[in-house]
């Protein structure tokens, strides 16, 4: 097999993987744990997944700050990451108190939500320098060279995307077997990781912060 790219978005029985080569779409898996899917796709140059990694305790995350700036009218779909400890705390009640008392911030319950698949994400990322951490709303901004007007959970902006992904060579199938029971908007953020870990594989991927450089490590690549 030749060069192949693999994007990655959570839904709601774990993982969906989408994977490219040069020239488009190759297929699309499920896996129940971010770890198989790393070592299923083995042969992937770049995994892109849409998911804070390389978590710190700075707050906000100078990322998520560019990328809420990136992407306008779109800025509600990038939540302020928690600190560590804040997603390491063992219930929602905890994790409050350690935001409110260690960083002086409120932490939502949709953010806390995620800790399981974030932590899960960050212990493998430590290890395997293959895997990126993008946001899909900066990657479709990105293709369409402007803000995206609807939320993508909407018919105008499920089509919208869609365009976008055919536009830069992704067509997407009417049938991904199993993978094709995920919601239609986490196999659109997957394309869209997919088509970043592509362009971050060729040298033509940006980052956020800009520069790429901050006192925290975590960078978001569109």
């Amino acid at each position: 097999m030749g060069s192949v790219f693999v994007g990655v978005d959570a839904h709601r029985k774990g993982w969906i993987a989408m994977v490219l080569d040069p020239s488009g779409f190759v297929g699309a898996n499920t896996f129940a744990r971010f770890a198989d899917l790393v070592d299923h796709l083995s042969v992937a140059e770049v995994v892109a997944v849409d998911i804070p990694i390389w978590i710190g305790t700075h707050h906000p995350r100078p990322a998520d700050i560019a990328a809420r700036k990136l992407v306008g009218r779109r800025r509600s779909s990038v939540f302020l990451t928690p600190p560590l400890p804040v997603l390491q705390a063992p219930d929602y009640s905890t994790a409050r108190k350690t935001a409110r008392e260690q960083f002086g911030i409120g932490v939502s319950a949709q953010a806390y939500a995620l800790a399981p698949k974030i932590l899960e994400v960050d212990e493998v990322a430590k290890r395997d320098t293959r895997i990126i951490e993008i946001h899909p709303e900066a990657s479709f901004t990105a293709m369409a060279g402007k803000e995206i007007r609807f939320p993508k959970t909407t018919w105008n902006g499920l089509k919208t995307r869609q365009r976008l992904l055919r536009k830069h060579k992704i067509s997407i199938p009417d049938d991904l077997a199993d993978a094709g029971a995920a919601k239609p908007d986490d196999v659109l953020d997957a394309a869209a990781a997919a088509w970043t870990a592509r362009r971050y594989a060729q040298g033509t991927a940006n980052s956020l912060p800009p520069d790429g450089r901050s006192s925290d490590p975590s960078v978001i690549w569109y």
